[in-house]
Formats: C-alpha cells, structure tokens, sequence
C-alpha cells in the first residue's frame, strides 16, 4: 500500500517550542525550523488522504502556530 505525504508550512513566532511538539506528533516523519518564511516545515503520512490529513490538523493545534500551509506530494520516478 502506497503512503500519501505533504508539506505542511508552518508560521509562528516561536520555531524551537513548535518544531519540538510537532516531532512528537505521530506521522510526521521530520520536521525543521527555517530561516525566513516559512518559519518550520513539515512533513508528514498517512495511509490514506484522511489519515494525512488528522495529523495535519494536529500541527494546527499545536500551541504558538499561527498559520499552516500544506501541499500534498507524489513520488515521480
């Protein structure tokens, strides 16, 4: 079964405190704070859309991010 993945591009004023809770959500698989904009990225899996998509909306939650941004990726050989 193929994973699906996005980038999810995270604003806030606080990159250490974030890019720490958010590397404790289960799937996602790395996560970096960034010089200049976006402040962290991540990115994250799921077995399917739906799955990708609830660990998204758990990077959302985390406390100090003011703004996401996520674009689903595929894998291109």
């Amino acid at each position: 079964m193929r994973k699906v993945w996005a980038y999810v591009f995270v604003t806030t004023r606080e990159p250490r405190k974030v890019v720490q809770s958010i590397r404790k959500i289960k799937g996602v698989v790395k996560a970096d704070a960034l010089f200049g904009t976006p402040d962290v990225i991540a990115l994250v899996e799921g077995s399917d859309i739906g799955t990708m998509d609830a660990v998204i909306d758990k990077i959302a939650l985390v406390p100090k991010v003011q703004v996401t941004d996520s674009k689903a990726a595929r894998w291109i050989q």
